[in-house]
This record gives structure tokens, sequence and C-alpha cells, in this order.
């Protein structure tokens, strides 16, 4: 399975366990930005990944920088559009964001272990 799955399912089940004990105990909010950051934070990071899968098989041109800018252009108008329609909650927001990057490295790890010595996890 892709690195870039496992990354994708992994977070989604942190999500989900967040989500609700948010959901329980936490304002609306926090709860709203918190899926507001990971969604963003998601969509950033496939767009991402298939960028560079592109560009490491040697699929580089020069549409590969529009594209890059094109997908940071487009991140920073949702929040644009965001920070101007919703009553942000930094926290939530910052929360969501950081899902996904410390997802990675229990992925790479756990991965990395499996192929040393075949724990299966």
């Amino acid at each position: 399975m892709k690195m870039e799955i496992k990354v994708l399912i992994i977070s989604l089940i942190f999500f989900v366990i967040l989500y609700t004990v948010c959901r329980l105990l936490i304002d609306n909010g926090f709860v709203k930005n918190f899926t507001f950051g990971y969604l963003t934070t998601v969509l950033n990071f496939v767009l991402m990944s298939r960028k560079l899968r592109k560009v490491f098989s040697g699929d580089f041109n020069s549409y590969s920088l529009f594209g890059y800018v094109f997908r940071l252009s487009f991140i920073l108008l949702l929040y644009v559009i965001w920070f101007q329609n919703q009553k942000v909650n930094i926290w939530g927001l910052l929360v969501g964001i950081s899902l996904i990057p410390l997802t990675i490295p229990l992925v790479v790890i756990i991965d990395e272990r499996r192929k040393t010595d075949g724990t299966s996890t």
C-alpha cells in the first residue's frame, strides 16, 4: 500500500477519535475549526503527494511549478474565506492542521519497523 494512503488512514482514525471526544467535551467552534483545518490539510497533502510522485518519476516540466503555486494559492484562498466568514478558534484550527504532520513520522516508524524485523502492526 502506498505511504500516502497509510498516512491518510491513520490520520483519519485519529481524526474520528479526536472529533468524537471534542464533540462531547468542547464547544462547537473548536470542532468546526478542527474539522476545517484537518480537511484543508488533507487536501493539501493529497495534491502535494501527487505532484511529488510525478516529479520523482521524471515527469517534471514547467507546469509543475505552476501547480505548486496554484495549490498554495488555493489553500490560502480557502483560509482567507474561512477567516472572513467564520468565528475562528485558533486552537481548533491548529489541532486540525497538525494532525497529518504528526501522523507522517508515526507511519514511517511503523513501516520501517515492519521492514526491519517483520513486526505486524
